[in-house]
């Protein structure tokens, strides 16, 4: 998935085969509390927990974790929980 990372020309880990994005859906990209895809309005409240949704302590997050890649929903300055990537950008 060649692409930059947003507003750079710069290309992402995903351009290199070292990101995935994982049910983007279920696990928005989220800045300001806002997601753009209308669809994944409803899995801003993190706290209700669905099918297909990565959280902390979660089977998907802990199987990236012990292969030492990191995830977005991690981020402190936007999140982006569909995100896991091998050096944690």
């Amino acid at each position: 998935n060649c692409r930059y990372v947003d507003g750079t020309r710069r290309w992402s880990e995903h351009a290199y085969g070292r990101a995935i994005d994982i049910n983007p859906i279920e696990n928005p990209y989220v800045s300001g509390g806002r997601t753009s895809h209308r669809a994944s309005v409803p899995y801003l409240d993190r706290g209700r927990r669905r099918p297909g949704m990565a959280h902390e302590g979660g089977t998907l997050v802990r199987a990236f974790d012990a292969i030492g890649w990191g995830w977005g929903g991690r981020w402190t300055s936007v999140k982006d929980y569909q995100h896991f990537s091998a050096g944690g950008n």
